[in-house]
């Protein structure tokens, strides 16, 4: 882990999503794997954020048809790369 490090871009901004329905696992990966991704970002990207969904469609395979993440896609991510782009940029 601590080799490739180094290979992480100063400038990321690192999201990361974990689902479960009773903050221990989803079945396929628990909330402890995907909790302790932080420790590669930490320090190395420019930002790191981590999201825990939980409910009935909070398991790993129904996270991409998920209300909740679709927002917090739409707000997080869709949402802040437009408003970084410049006026250059928006021409079609």
């Amino acid at each position: 882990m601590g080799a490739n490090r180094k290979n992480i871009p100063d400038n990321l901004i690192m999201y990361s999503g974990a689902g479960t329905q009773n903050y221990v696992a989803d079945v396929l990966v628990p909330v402890s794997g995907v909790e302790a991704r932080k420790y590669i970002y930490q320090g190395t990207a420019k930002s790191y954020t981590q999201i825990t969904v939980t409910g009935k469609l909070a398991q790993h395979s129904a996270l991409p048809q998920n209300s909740q993440v679709i927002e917090l896609i739409q707000r997080y991510i869709l949402e802040q790369q437009s408003r970084r782009r410049t006026p250059a940029d928006r021409r079609p």
